[in-house]
C-alpha cells in the first residue's frame, strides 16, 4: 500500500517558484552590462574614424594649398563631421603652422582633430559621459611643386 505524500507547510509552497525568478533576474543582471558595452563599441569606432578622416582631409587641403589656410582646413573638418553623422562643431582642429604662412617645399603639415567619444551610447536613450580622443595626420608639402 502506498503512503500518501507528505503535506508541505505553507512556507515551502511559496518558495517553490523562486528559482525561475532568480534565473531570469540573474541572467538580466549579467547580460545588461554586456549588451550596453556591445551597443557602445560602434560609437567609439565611428567617432575615431570620422576624426581620422577629418585630420587627413585638413592636412591634405593645407599641404596642397602650400599656404597654411586655416579656413580651408576647418571647412574640410566640418564636411567630414557632417558626412560622418556628427554635428558640424563636434570636431576641434589644430594645425602646427601659423595661419597664412607660406609653406616651404617638403615641409611637414600636421593636423590634429579632437572628438568627444561617449562612454556609453544606447541608441534610444542617449549618451552618458565622454572622453576626448585626438588623432593626427602629417603630410608633406609637395617637394616638386612650383614656388607660390
Amino acid at each position: 500500500m502506498r503512503t500518501p505524500p507528505a503535506r508541505r507547510s505553507g512556507s515551502d509552497r511559496r518558495a517553490r517558484g523562486f528559482a525561475a525568478i532568480e534565473l531570469v533576474g540573474g541572467t538580466a543582471l549579467l547580460l545588461l552590462p554586456v549588451v550596453c558595452l556591445v551597443l557602445a563599441l560602434p560609437a567609439w569606432a565611428d567617432r575615431q574614424t570620422v576624426a581620422r578622416l577629418a585630420a587627413r582631409d585638413a592636412a591634405r587641403r593645407v599641404a596642397l594649398a602650400t599656404v597654411c589656410d586655416v579656413g580651408a582646413a576647418r571647412d574640410a573638418v566640418r564636411i567630414a563631421a557632417t558626412e560622418g553623422g556628427l554635428a558640424a562643431d563636434a570636431l576641434a582642429l589644430t594645425l602646427d603652422c601659423a595661419p597664412g604662412a607660406v609653406l616651404a617645399r617638403g615641409a611637414p603639415v600636421t593636423a590634429r582633430v579632437t572628438v568627444a567619444v561617449p562612454a556609453l551610447a544606447v541608441p534610444a536613450l542617449g549618451a552618458v559621459g565622454a572622453w576626448h580622443r585626438t588623432v593626427g595626420q602629417t603630410l608633406v608639402v609637395d617637394p616638386y611643386a612650383a614656388e607660390p
